[in-house]
């Protein structure tokens, strides 16, 4: 992977043409993904749409947002994943299909999801990390979590004080919710409270599977609403540009990889930094960045 146009400018939030996104003739979960997916313009949420005659994008209503209260060098970071990733002495997330509600087996979903939480302490080894999720592929990540859980990244950003602190615990959900109630439930039930008696300062978001994507902004949305700022790390912009979030980062990576490839540690903190850095930026709601990254896998 290298940086594509390094020393410009980030570009700000765009308007996404629908006319313009493309959409695969696959309407099937991906299981290897396509680097057509890659592209500029191609439209998750068509490619939802497809694969589930019925579904559509949660609906939203204005912006949710709250100005930090500190500079990013002052503030107590949390991460929240909707990847799947728990702790080996935890549960694993459900991947099971389960019994299926009529109304989602009419738009061919195979599974109900787990809307369940994770804690993850913040001195817990990446050896002693893994993932349950059956809706992307994480070899990846099961290499090395940081692609997608970048907690010894963050570690090394509090060490080299571009940060405040990390939060004692950050918070693990799968992500794959088609129905959303549920799991924003959990959110406002179980992790804001936490967050908050952490005394955190803002947090960064990022998802695993497309339609985890939908889910995180929508927790992002919930826990803004909160009054705690956040900014999340997006591969599916059209999705998350939809889901009017506060503020993200957007790349052209593949699904699983939001902070880069793995072992590429300089990448995954610069991702990191970027994401954080809007919080310190960004004065209005809806500011999507996207950063000049591009994907090559060595």
């Amino acid at each position: 992977m290298r940086e594509r146009d390094e020393g410009k400018p980030l570009s700000a939030r765009r308007a996404l043409d629908d006319d313009s996104l493309r959409l695969e003739d696959d309407a099937e979960p991906l299981t290897t993904q396509s680097l057509a997916t890659l592209r500029e313009g191609y439209s998750w949420v068509r490619e939802l749409e497809s694969r589930h005659p019925g579904w559509k994008l949660h609906p939203v209503e204005g912006f949710e947002f709250a100005l930090p209260k500190k500079k990013v060098v002052q503030s107590r970071i949390c991460l929240i994943s909707l990847a799947g990733v728990y702790s080996k002495g935890q549960k694993p997330f459900n991947t099971s299909p389960g019994l299926v509600p009529p109304h989602l087996r009419s738009m061919r979903f195979r599974g109900r999801g787990d809307w369940s939480m994770r804690e993850i302490p913040m001195d817990c080894a990446a050896s002693d990390l893994a993932i349950a999720h059956a809706h992307y592929d994480h070899s990846d990540a099961d290499e090395d979590i940081n692609c997608v859980f970048p907690l010894a990244r963050l570690r090394e950003l509090e060490l080299e004080e571009l940060i405040g602190s990390c939060a004692e615990a950050h918070y693990s959900m799968m992500g794959y919710a088609p129905d959303v109630a549920p799991i924003l439930k959990t959110t406002a039930h179980d992790i804001i409270p936490r967050l908050r008696k952490q005394e955190v300062d803002a947090v960064v978001v990022s998802g695993g599977c497309e339609l985890s994507h939908q889910t995180g902004a929508l927790v992002q949305r919930s826990i803004e609403a909160a009054g705690i700022p956040t900014v999340s790390v997006s591969t599916c912009p059209d999705i998350t540009y939809r889901l009017l979030v506060p503020r993200a980062v957007a790349l052209r990576f593949p699904l699983g990889n939001p902070f880069g490839a793995p072992m590429d540690a300089p990448m995954q903190a610069r991702i990191l930094k970027d994401a954080l850095l809007l919080l310190d930026s960004v004065q209005t709601p809806g500011e999507v960045v996207a950063l000049p990254y591009e994907w090559i896998k060595l």
